[in-house]
C-alpha cells in the first residue's frame, strides 16, 4: 500500500472528480428537462435572448456549486476501532453508510469512457443483503483505488493493519492476454450461438415480409405464389449462401464484441489473489481471491485445441450460498493456464482413475431424445414425413451422432486431491475441483439399474453441482466413501 494513503482518516475523491460530478449533474438535468429544452428551441423567437442566456449561466453556476458541494461533503475512511468502512455524503440531506470490512464480498474497480478522459477510476463495494452495489466512489486515482481495494479484500483476511502491509505487491504473474489470442478466441468461440441468433432474426424478417406482401397493394401487381415458387427453385443454393453469410457475420460480430469487452486483458497475481483488468471503452478491474475459488472450468473446442488456447473460468463463493461468481479469462494459452492452476493448488492436478458411463447411457438418451420425438412426429406429420423421408432419416442420424459424440466425451477423472468432469460435444467443458472443498457427495440408483449395478454420483460444491450417471455402482460407492473421508479429515486439520 502506498504510504501516502491513510484510509484511517477522512479522505476525499480526486479533485478532478468535481468536473465529473458536474457532467453527471448536467446530464441529469438535460435528461429530465429535454422536453422543455425542445419547446424552448421551437419557441425561441418568443423568448428574450438575454433572459435565456442568464438562465443558462445561472444553471451552469448552480451545477458547478452542486458538484463542488457533493465533492467536498463526500468522504470515506476506515474506522480502526470498529473495523468499519464509512462513507459520508450529501448536500442538504447528509447520510452515513457503515460496512463491516469483514462483510465486504467484492470490490470492483472500473474506468468507464468518461473516466478515461480524466484518468480516474470508479470503485464499487458489494456486501450481503443487497442486489446492487452498496457503495460507489465515483472518482479515485488509480493508486488510491488499488490500495483501498487491496486493504478491503486482502489485508483484513489475515488481520494486518496499515502499518505492516508490505509495500511490495508480491507480483508472481504479470501478463497480458495477447491481442492475437483474443482475436483467435473471438473467431473460434460462440459463433454457433451467434449464427442461430442471426438466423432467428432472418426468419422473423422473412415472415414479416411475407405477411406484408400478402396484405399490401403489391399483391395485385404480381403473383405471390409464382414468386415463392421461383424462390424455392433455388432454395438449396439460397440456404447454402444464407448459411455462409450468417456464419461469417456471426464470427465477425462475436470477434468484435470479444475484442471490445476483453481488450488489454491483464492478469496480475500476488500471494492471495489474482487481479483481472480488461476493456476497450470501459475498463474493469476485479479481484479473484484464491481461497474462494471452488471450481476451475475450462471450455475448449477442436479449433482452439489446435491453436493451444481456451477459455478459463474461476468459479468462486458468492455473497451467499445461492450466489455463484465467476471470473472469465478468454484466449488463455496452455502455459498461462498451467501457471494459474499451479498457483491455485500448488501443483498441477494428477489423476489415477478414469470413469466412463455405461453404454446404457447412450441407449436411454436415444430413447428419450430420438425415438420418442420421432414417433411423436410421425404421428402428427405422417404425410409430410412420407414426402420428405430422406430428410427425416438424415435428421435422425444427425441427432444420434450428436448423442454418440456427447457420450464419447463424458468422463470423470479421479485423483488423490482432485476430481475432473468433462462433458460437451464441440465445445468441451472441463470442471476441476478439490475433493477437500466439497460440501457433500450423494449417490443414487434407480430400481431398473439394480440388476445392471449402475448408479449416479453427484458432487456438491459452493460453486455448483457436478454429477455423472450410468457408472459402475461399486466404483460409485467406493468413490463416495473416499471423498467423504477426505472432506471429514480436512475439517479436523
Amino acid at each position: 500500500m502506498n504510504k501516502n494513503n491513510s484510509f484511517f482518516s477522512p479522505q476525499r475523491q480526486s479533485k478532478i472528480g468535481i468536473v465529473l460530478l458536474f457532467l453527471y449533474n448536467a446530464a441529469d438535468v438535460i435528461k429530465n428537462s429535454w422536453f422543455f429544452l425542445v419547446f424552448l428551441w421551437l419557441k425561441k423567437d418568443k423568448f428574450n435572448l438575454l433572459f435565456v442566456a442568464t438562465a443558462v449561466i445561472l444553471g451552469f453556476v448552480l451545477l458547478l456549486v452542486s458538484a463542488f458541494l457533493r465533492y467536498y461533503n463526500f468522504t470515506y475512511q476506515i474506522d480502526d476501532e470498529t473495523d468499519e468502512f464509512i462513507i459520508k455524503k450529501g448536500i442538504f440531506n447528509k447520510s452515513v453508510t457503515r460496512i463491516k470490512t469483514d462483510k465486504v464480498q467484492e470490490v470492483i474497480i472500473s474506468q468507464p469512457f468518461t473516466h478515461r478522459i480524466f484518468n480516474i477510476f470508479k470503485l464499487e463495494i458489494d456486501s450481503p443483503g443487497s442486489s446492487e452495489k452498496e457503495v460507489v466512489i465515483p472518482a479515485l486515482s488509480r493508486q488510491n483505488a488499488l490500495d483501498l481495494k487491496l486493504y478491503l479484500t486482502e489485508s483484513k483476511i489475515v488481520g494486518i493493519s496499515e502499518e505492516n502491509i508490505p509495500a511490495e505487491r508480491f507480483d508472481l504473474l504479470n501478463e497480458k492476454i495477447p491481442f492475437f489470442n483474443l482475436l483467435r478466441y473471438g473467431f473460434t468461440a460462440n459463433y454457433i450461438q451467434s449464427f442461430f441468433a442471426f438466423l432467428s432474426v432472418i426468419i422473423y424478417v422473412i415472415s414479416k415480409l411475407e405477411n406484408f406482401l400478402r396484405e399490401s397493394d403489391y399483391a395485385d401487381r404480381f403473383d405471390y405464389g409464382d414468386f415463392r415458387e421461383d424462390i424455392l427453385k433455388y432454395s438449396l443454393v439460397a440456404v447454402a449462401v444464407a448459411v455462409i453469410i450468417l456464419f461469417i457475420i456471426g464470427i465477425t460480430v462475436n470477434s468484435v464484441r470479444n475484442i471490445i469487452q476483453y481488450f488489454g486483458f491483464k492478469i496480475v497475481e500476488n500471494k492471495r489473489s489474482f487481479s483481472l483488468e480488461h476493456g476497450l471503452f470501459s475498463t474493469k478491474n476485479f479481484i479473484v481471491n484464491k481461497r474462494k475459488v471452488q471450481v476451475v472450468a475450462e471450455t475448449q473446442n477442436w479449433l482452439q485445441k489446435k491453436l493451444k488456447i481456451s477459455s478459463l473460468k474461476l468459479l468462486q463463493i458468492g455473497s451467499n450460498e445461492h450466489e455463484k461468481k465467476s471470473a472469465k479469462i478468454p484466449g488463455i494459452s496452455d502455459e498461462m493456464k498451467n501457471q494459474i492452476l499451479v498457483s491455485l493448488w500448488k501443483e498441477k492436478p494428477v489423476f489415477t482413475e478414469i470413469l466412463k458411463p455405461n453404454i446404457r447411457w447412450l441407449l436411454l438418451n436415444t430413447v428419450i431424445f430420438v425415438v420418442f420425438p420421432s414417433v411423436f412426429a410421425i404421428y402428427l406429420f405422417s404425410e409430410f414425413i412420407k414426402e420428405n423421408i430422406l430428410a427425416f432419416i438424415l435428421i435422425l442420424i444427425f441427432a444420434e451422432a450428436i448423442l454418440f459424440g456427447m457420450f464419447k466425451k463424458l468422463t470423470m477423472k479421479v485423483g488423490e486431491r482432485f476430481i475432473e468432469k468433462k462433458s460437451g460435444l464441440w465445445d468441451v467443458d472441463t470442471h476441476t475441483f478439490e475433493i477437500e472443498k466439497l460440501q457433500t457427495v450423494k449417490i443414487s440408483q434407480y430400481f431398473w439399474q439394480r440388476k445392471t449395478n449402475l448408479g449416479k454420483i453427484t458432487f456438491y460444491t459452493s460453486a455448483g453441482n457436478y454429477g455423472l450417471s450410468a457408472l459402475d455402482f461399486f466404483k460409485v460407492k467406493k468413490l463416495m466413501n473416499f471423498a467423504l473421508f477426505k472432506i471429514e479429515t480436512s475439517k479436523d486439520i
